[in-house]
């Protein structure tokens, strides 16, 4: 929900600062014929409790019309804006003014508001940690907390308490998150959350104990040992021993006899001193057994020599498992009852052996074994000079005559020195082999041994990668059962002792880094590794940078240029801008931006390259106040020749573009005299820079320079079109309907009389204007008629006469066609279509007049004749028949038949009173004998109708 506060009117003068486009919009904010003129505001606040950071809307509600409005927030921030948006970011007392600036004073509004603190939530328990089911109390620490939300974290509902303490009952074993949500005295709500605060844990319970198998009876001693989560100490033990039997007590430690042979399982229950309890089992903690009998064993081999292999054989009655002490300080304990030892010692030993049953053993009598000649045996280690060789030191037991034979497995030769050197040229796993022979015993001892060939490196799998990327570390070609640590020093200065094979790394910083690896070996036949690769890790990013093209000034746009610089030969593909006032871009160079408000404004850039590498920059830019400016004039037009004072009012100083025809250009109220139409720019400019303008425009009126069309003559009834210029404005007189356009520089006038015209010309009706006057002489016209339209049959020639007045000089039918004479008054047509004549006369003014006749043409059969018979007989009479006439335009088709219908005669397209379109009484050259033939003919007249003729012809020889 929003509230809205109104805004007390104060009269107290403020500096006044504005925008044209500002001017325009507060003009809006009240109607136009409001005469009070006061400042004003409301406001809305969200969120509403006005809990910091709050954003405030203020809405412009000054009466009047105001030139410029501006908003004061008290922190140093200001706005020419008419209604912003601005957030206070910090709690405390806030002081917003409004200044409207009307024509002839000032208005000012203030309010007083707070901007609320949010609650610091914090708070305590008394028990965090518990084995158990409990109830926790919770304490609020809130400073100033008046209200709390708690929300425990394990299903249950919310609880709303008024109480700073609250106790909740926590039901079972886990991990609970922990919210407070805290309101304080003024409504102002914040939540805190303690990830894990309250912990249960069941008692954890381990029992040992010694000589848990034996025969029966059996005591066995047990031992219990358990931790809590907190602590807690046991204050009572309940066991369970498997046999049916069970004892409590305070103490972990117990003994128990069992009177059976078995597997039994354990079970123990535990209370602490607070009321928890646990309970576990363990699986045959105790077994017992009966004792086997007729336990013996025998020994046997070829010969005494120590690297002869005995067989040692057992037998006993009930035993499942043998225990064997070799007399060489060595024992072994297996359900196997023969085996093959090979002893590594010279000289006798005293073998025991053992027979079980479920943990009960019956031992046999010791048998003695004598071990004559050599018994081989070497060590070794890894030369630090050269990894792949190794030193080798005989540490056999014999006698000076032994000899030996080394078999380092890589099929290189035996080698028979006593302490051999011996490198590998592969890596690998080989099975070293030392024989020992003497003679003198003839006794051979053998010993196998194995050596590990590695050549230590590691790997980051990458050469380059991104700044804040992980790098995959791996160590490679080292048996890692021999190792037990690798130590790294990082190129960035850090490092790391892990005995993980993989790792890996965060690399933070960029630049080319050297890293360090050394290996160390839980063998110490192996001398430590050290693999050092120099820079061979190019750590890239991008460097985002950018500046501000120019002061960044309130309300104007806002010019960024983006200089952030590329890792080599990579180029940036992306960039993403957070502009600081709710704006955002994704181009290299952002558009231009606006800041409703002065103050510091957080700009981030992010910028990603080619690889993907990322950079990012934040930098609070400075918005500054732009001042305000209005500029006006008295009127908006000057005469040519006069000037015109101009008046900015401004915050700051104005400067004048352009100084053309200025009494002064720094100055607020310059004299104007200028000659043509000027706009003037005033322009205010504060100490940071920042400018604003407004534009007044002088319209000069330029003096009328008048000039006229001569004077002229008309016929009667024509018109005359007079001409002026040098004038934006005519007016001319006499306005009769004689005239049409008289408020045009050209009117056209049909006046019956001689008449003289007037105009007056302007170009404002604030400055002088200009006459002049024009006569028109009317002249008589002659007088001509050329009779009544005609009707003619095509064909026939038409007279065309006419009358007309004594000053007649000139005649002009029109048009000419067909006519004998076009220039006499009197003439003859031999028309051959309808139309119209005209009889254009002149008279001695030059005076012109016209009549019109129509001549209508009918078409008549009759106009074409065909003989009835012919001769073609060559004595140049009658010797074709063919058709005569006039008024024809063309003939279609003549065609003739003789008395069987044969067509020996076909003519088409041909004119009247062609004879030789005629036919000359042949057929294809042939002479036709003397008949009746029957014609057919069609024709178009001249007045494009058809007709049609049939008749006979006779054929005379």
């Amino acid at each position: 929900m929003m509230r809205t506060v109104p805004a007390p009117h104060m009269k107290n003068p403020h500096a006044i600062r504005s925008r044209p486009l500002l001017l325009l919009l507060c003009m809006l904010v009240a109607p136009a014929f409001i005469k009070a003129q006061q400042a004003g505001f409301t406001y809305t606040a969200s969120p509403v409790s006005q809990c910091a950071p709050a954003v405030f809307t203020f809405r412009n509600t000054s009466t009047g019309t105001p030139l410029s409005c501006i908003w004061n927030f008290g922190n140093g921030n200001t706005s020419n804006d008419l209604n912003p948006v601005v957030t206070f970011p910090n709690a405390g007392p806030v002081t917003v003014t409004l200044t409207a600036y009307y024509p002839n004073s000032t208005s000012s509004a203030t309010q007083n508001f707070v901007v609320y603190a949010m609650p610091v939530p914090d708070f305590s328990v008394n028990t965090a940690i518990a084995c158990g089911p409990y109830t926790a109390t919770f304490t609020d620490l809130t400073p100033g907390g008046v209200q709390r939300i708690w929300d425990f974290g394990d299903g249950t509902p919310t609880v709303t308490t008024n109480s700073s303490t609250v106790q909740h009952q926590f039901t079972r074993i886990d991990t609970f998150d922990i919210t407070l949500t805290v309101s304080n005295t003024t409504g102002c709500t914040k939540t805190l959350k303690k990830q894990d605060f309250i912990k249960l844990a069941a008692p954890v319970i381990n029992v040992s104990g010694t000589g848990l198998q034996g025969c029966v009876p059996f005591a066995a001693t047990l031992s219990a040992n358990v931790t809590t989560i907190n602590n807690d100490p046991v204050a009572s033990y309940a066991w369970v021993f498997g046999d049916s039997q069970s004892s409590n007590g305070t103490t972990p430690g117990i003994t128990h006899t069992y009177n059976s042979a078995g597997n039994f399982n354990v079970s123990l229950a535990i209370t602490t001193q607070q009321g928890c309890t646990a309970t576990r089992n363990f699986p045959q903690l105790v077994k017992t057994g009966t004792a086997p009998s007729n336990v013996s064993f025998t020994a046997t081999r070829p010969d005494n020599c120590a690297g002869t292999s005995a067989r040692l054989l057992a037998t006993a009655t009930n035993a499942s498992r043998y225990r064997w002490d070799f007399g060489d300080g060595t024992t072994y304990e297996g359900p196997e009852n023969d085996i093959n030892r090979v002893f590594r010692i010279s000289g006798p030993v005293t073998i025991q052996m053992s027979a079980g049953s479920n943990g009960c053993f019956t031992a046999a009598t010791p048998i003695t074994l004598t071990n004559n000649g050599p018994v081989a045996d070497f060590s070794f280690t890894r030369r630090c000079d050269n990894k792949n060789a190794y030193n080798f030191t005989n540490t056999s037991a014999g006698s000076a005559g032994d000899t030996y034979e080394w078999d380092f497995a890589d099929n290189s030769p035996l080698d028979n020195t006593m302490h051999p050197v011996h490198a590998y040229t592969q890596p690998g796993t080989y099975n070293v082999r030392l024989t020992v022979r003497n003679t003198v015993q003839n006794c051979m001892s053998t010993i196998f041994k194995t050596i590990q060939v590695f050549t230590a490196d590691f790997h980051t799998g990458v050469g380059t990668i991104c700044r804040s990327s992980e790098v995959d570390y791996g160590v490679v070609h080292v048996p890692h059962t021999l190792v037990d640590s690798y130590n790294w020093k990082f190129g960035d200065g850090t490092g790391l002792t892990t005995t993980n094979v993989d790792i890996k790394k965060k690399m933070l910083v960029k630049g080319l880094f050297t890293d360090t690896l050394i290996i160390r070996y839980n063998d110490p036949a192996y001398c430590a590794d050290t693999i050092v690769k120099k820079d061979h890790l190019n750590v890239i990013a991008p460097v985002a940078g950018f500046t501000l093209a120019a002061t960044a000034c309130e309300g104007q746009p806002v010019r960024f240029a983006e200089s952030s610089v590329p890792s080599p030969n990579i180029p940036l593909t992306n960039w993403k801008w957070d502009l600081g006032n709710g704006t955002s871009s994704a181009i290299q160079v952002p558009a231009p931006t606006k800041y409703n408000a002065s103050g510091l404004f957080p700009v981030k850039l992010v910028v990603t390259d080619a690889r993907n590498c990322v950079d990012s920059i934040t930098v609070n830019i400075p918005v500054r106040p732009t001042p305000f400016v209005h500029a006006t004039t008295p009127q908006a037009k000057v005469c040519e020749g006069n000037s015109i004072t101009l008046h900015a009012l401004s915050n700051d100083p104005v400067a004048w573009q352009p100084a053309y025809q200025l009494s002064c250009t720094n100055c607020n109220d310059p004299i104007a005299s200028p000659l043509k139409d000027t706009s003037y720019i005033a322009i205010a400019t504060n100490v940071y820079g920042c400018s604003a303008s407004d534009t007044v425009q002088l319209k000069v009126v330029p003096v009328v320079r008048l000039q006229v069309s001569p004077d002229t003559a008309i016929c009667q009834g024509m018109s005359a079109q007079l001409r002026a210029a040098g004038a934006a404005t005519y007016s001319w007189t006499p306005n009769t309907d004689a005239i049409s356009g008289p408020a045009t520089a050209m009117p056209v006038v049909t006046p019956t009389v001689n008449t003289t015209y007037t105009v007056v010309a302007g170009n404002d009706v604030a400055c002088p204007s200009a006459s002049a006057q024009i006569t028109v002489q009317v002249k008589p016209v002659p007088v001509v008629n050329v009779g009544p339209d005609q009707v003619v049959t095509a064909g026939s020639l038409v007279n065309l006469s006419s009358t007309y007045s004594n000053d007649v000089i000139k005649w002009e039918w029109k048009p000419s066609t067909y006519l004998d004479c076009s220039t006499c008054p009197q003439t003859v047509s031999a028309i051959r279509q309808s139309m119209d004549y005209a009889l254009e006369v002149t008279n001695n003014n030059g005076c012109k007049k016209t009549d019109v006749v129509n001549i209508k043409l009918v078409c008549d059969q009759g106009i074409v004749f065909f003989p009835t018979g012919f001769t073609p007989n060559g004595d140049g009479a009658n010797d074709v028949f063919y058709p005569r006439g006039k008024g024809v335009q063309v003939i279609k088709s003549l065609r003739i038949f003789n008395r069987f219908g044969q067509e020996v005669f076909k003519r088409e397209n041909f004119n009247v009173e062609d004879i030789s379109q005629g036919w000359d009484g042949t057929l294809k050259g042939k002479v036709l004998p003397p008949d009746v033939y029957i014609y057919l003919f069609e024709a178009v007249c001249d007045t494009k109708e058809k007709f049609q003729l049939k008749g006979n012809v006779t054929l005379f020889r």
